[in-house]
This record gives structure tokens, C-alpha cells and sequence, in this order.
């Protein structure tokens, strides 16, 4: 068996295991626009273990971009881990992320990151690969009738401003926080999402945030709520459940100062959710500590999304 990378191999076959062990369609097309569009991405895109022509297995490699309290830093970026399902339990997987951690190193990076869901397989694996779950996530519920409360904020639909103006309410707000706390533009994860799904949040006419929605099955669902330090999340939330009458609601939550408000007004709090945002250290005189220290990582400073991770 060898490593090799994503040019040095068959896209088609890549497509097959990706298919396969992840329902992605990482096409030959696919793959060219995400190397097009995504400065993220490690130059080799992934790795593949290959014998007899076969591709056995792959790893993403990605460089994110963070904030921490001394200043811009890059992260690697675990993603797409997929093995043929016929070559399952052969170890592969284990040797391309032992050579995806050495890539990262030689380029400098100290610490690795990755998203995934504690009730999956993968997780124990990433466990024994150093990798310690954060425990971040958080989801509130509740009835519309308690997110509905007074508030000072008022919630408008995105309108005609376009990425480009979220993309800018991002740069302003986030300039206060660590973390995920910095993006190359334009930005192609947010292009992905719909521009009616976006709300801009205001107090008066100062813009204070935004958040993503989506009305599913009698729920308004915030799966992004990013708002200025101070602002009172439930109070946001009360804003949007003004213009948007459902049932229930249901929002994605990171921040201590988040849980609590929501907590506070009488949503149904989870914490932490099945979500799991891991950090590996890759050099021995690093620790999970010092990138908690570094990024912020469980404080009300930690800016994180579902758009940011891998």
C-alpha cells in the first residue's frame, strides 16, 4: 500500500469511495471547484492510501485560518475520512491521518482540528489519535410562545445587500472575538446558503448580528446566530420569533453567555450536544490547554460555526 495524492490518482475511483463510505459526490467537477473557490484547502486537496490501483482510503487536508490572543494563527483541518467500506478495519485510516498530522507539521501548524459527532465510530478512533473533544455545541428548544418576548431588537430579512454586506457584518463583529474569528473573501461556505434564510439583527439602527434560518416541519431553526459581545441571545431570538411565527424553535448554540440567556428565559437546554469539535496538539510542547488559552475555546470570547469547521 502507498500515499499518494488527490492528482496522482484516479478522481473517478475517488469519487467511488467517497460515494461510498460518505454519500459525498466528490466528482472530478466538484473537486475542481472547491480547489477554485476554497483557499483552505492543503495544495494536495487529500490523501489517498492506493494498492493495485485501488483507492482504499482518503483524508482532507485543510489550513483554517484563527485568532488567538497573540494574533493571526493557522490550524490544520481534518475532513472527508473515508475508507472503502470492503477495507474497513485494516488500519488505513490510522496511517493517512498519521501522514496528514506530518504534513500539517512540516507546515508549521501546531495544533489539528476537526468536526465530527460523538456517537460515531470515527470518534474513538480520532480519540486515539490524540484528538479531545471541546464540548462546544449546545442546542436550546423551546415552544414560540416563550422565545417570543419583548425586546429592543428588531430582526429584518437580508433583503437585497447580498453576501457581500453578511460578509461584512461578519468582519466588523468578529474582530472582537478569538477563534474562528477570521475568514479569506469572499467567503464560498456562506454562498451556500440561502440569502432568504439570512436575518440581520439591529438595535435602533445599529446592526448587531446576524443569524441563518430555516423553517422545518413547524420549527424555526437558527443554525447561526452570531451576534456583538453584550447582546443578549434570547433577546435575539426574540426579535426573529416576532417576524417568523412557527411552533417551536430551535437554535445552535456555543457561547457560556449563549446557554445561559437561553437557559434563562426557559428554553430546553442541551449541552453538550452529539456535535464535537476536536483539537489535536501536534508538537510535544503544545497542549489542549494552551489552545483553549490561545483561542478561547468554552469562553464567551470562542467564536465558532458550522461554516468555519471541517
Amino acid at each position: 500500500m502507498k500515499i499518494v495524492e488527490y492528482d496522482e490518482t484516479d478522481a473517478i475511483k475517488v469519487w467511488y469511495v467517497n460515494q461510498l463510505a460518505l454519500d459525498f459526490a466528490l466528482t472530478p467537477e466538484w473537486a475542481v471547484h472547491i480547489r477554485q473557490s476554497d483557499p483552505r484547502l492543503f495544495p494536495c486537496l487529500a490523501i489517498y492510501a492506493e494498492e493495485g490501483g485501488n483507492i482504499l482510503g482518503q483524508v482532507g487536508i485543510f489550513r483554517l485560518p484563527m485568532v488567538s490572543t497573540q494574533g493571526r494563527e493557522d490550524v490544520g483541518g481534518i475532513w472527508a475520512v473515508s475508507t472503502h467500506p470492503q477495507h474497513a478495519g485494516q488500519g488505513i485510516a490510522t496511517q493517512l491521518l498519521e501522514e496528514a498530522h506530518m504534513r500539517m507539521r512540516q507546515a508549521g501548524l501546531r495544533f489539528s482540528t476537526l468536526g465530527t459527532r460523538r456517537n460515531r465510530i470515527s470518534y474513538s478512533l480520532y480519540r486515539q489519535h490524540g484528538y479531545e473533544d471541546t464540548n462546544v455545541w449546545a442546542t436550546a428548544l423551546t415552544r414560540w410562545e416563550t422565545a417570543h418576548q419583548p425586546t429592543r431588537l428588531r430582526a429584518q430579512p437580508l433583503g437585497a445587500d447580498g453576501y457581500d454586506f453578511v460578509e461584512q457584518v461578519y468582519t466588523d463583529i468578529a474582530k472582537e472575538y478569538l477563534g474562528f474569528a477570521w475568514r479569506h473573501t469572499p467567503f464560498d461556505r456562506l454562498r451556500r446558503v440561502n440569502l432568504d434564510d439570512i436575518w440581520i439583527m439591529r438595535e435602533n439602527t445599529t446592526i448587531v448580528g446576524y443569524a441563518f434560518t430555516q423553517v422545518r416541519k413547524s420549527i424555526l431553526a437558527i443554525s447561526n446566530l452570531l451576534l456583538r459581545p453584550r447582546v443578549d441571545a434570547a433577546e435575539a431570538i426574540a426579535a426573529l420569533a416576532t417576524e417568523i411565527r412557527t411552533v417551536y424553535v430551535q437554535v445552535n448554540a456555543s457561547r457560556p453567555c449563549e446557554i445561559n440567556s437561553f437557559q434563562r428565559a426557559g428554553y430546553h437546554v442541551a449541552f453538550p450536544t452529539w456535535e464535537s469539535f476536536m483539537v489535536k496538539p501536534l508538537l510535544p510542547d503544545v497542549s489542549i490547554g494552551e489552545a483553549r488559552r490561545l483561542f478561547g475555546i468554552g469562553t464567551d470570547k470562542f467564536l465558532i460555526s458550522w461554516l468555519d469547521v471541517t
